[in-house]
């Protein structure tokens, strides 16, 4: 279907849009002309509708372009206060809390009866180190490299986060438990290669993951809970590794 005139006129420039206004107004002030002047003032119709032509684009049009450059600097505005309520603004990824919201939306609106998928808890190993040595600039590079890491091997319909400090969550939707441990395998070693494009040499960057499926009534808190065990698991077993329900996958 086609566009509506509001979704038109939305979609012009502010400049474009006051002129749209103009247009409107001269469209509607012109025909009020000729039928005024019509019966009344017949030998100036010509001459009052070029001045009411006139009157109407050098007043109108800077009153609308002012107006509508304010609310297009709002719009603006409320846009970006949107996007860092929602995102981390260091790696672009989801923040804390609406990871946890959306998550616990899926989990709701879940009914499989198989739970809603499987759920990775990242951390990356000795960071507060890597920061100590190589400085904190450093330390955020290696953060955006590795978000962009997790994100390359997760799928659009995944859920992807930065908790908090150097620690991410993943939400794999409708994954069973093979498909979660080749997703969590596949993050420790595309994490394991950023080490070059980060600047940080002489030191192998590595991360630990703790895996858990969710199970059908389980809540976001107990799932996350569980993973957070794991992950604490694969940290006292030397890290680098991926943690799960009943075994581990050891690093190569």
């Amino acid at each position: 279907m086609g566009r509506t005139f509001l979704e038109k006129f939305e979609a012009l420039s502010v400049p474009g849009q006051s002129w749209a206004i103009v247009v409107l107004a001269l469209a509607g002030a012109n025909p009020l002309t000729v039928l005024f002047y019509g019966l009344f003032f017949q030998e100036r119709l010509v001459l009052d509708l070029v001045l009411t032509s006139l009157i109407v684009v050098v007043v109108g049009w800077p009153i609308a372009y002012f107006f509508l450059r304010q609310q297009a600097r709002l719009k603006s505005m409320a846009g970006k206060l949107v996007w860092a309520a929602n995102y981390d603004d260091l790696t672009k990824m989801t923040n804390r809390r609406t990871f946890i919201e959306k998550a616990a939306a899926m989990i709701d609106a879940d009914d499989s009866g198989k739970g809603v998928g499987a759920l990775l808890y990242l951390d990356v190993d000795r960071f507060k180190s890597i920061n100590d040595t190589f400085g904190h600039a450093a330390g955020d590079k290696l953060l955006v490299a590795l978000s962009a890491a997790i994100r390359s091997c997760v799928r659009d319909g995944d859920l992807a986060g930065r908790i908090g400090g150097e620690e991410f969550a993943v939400l794999l939707a409708h994954a069973g438990s093979d498909e979660a441990r080749r997703v969590a395998e596949r993050i420790r070693l595309a994490v394991s290669k950023v080490s070059d494009s980060t600047g940080i040499i002489d030191r192998k960057i590595t991360i630990s993951i703790g895996l858990v499926l969710h199970r059908p009534g389980q809540s976001l808190d107990e799932t996350m809970s569980q993973a957070d065990q794991f992950l604490y698991a694969a940290k006292e077993q030397g890290r680098d590794r991926v943690v799960h329900e009943g075994a581990s996958l050891e690093a190569a």
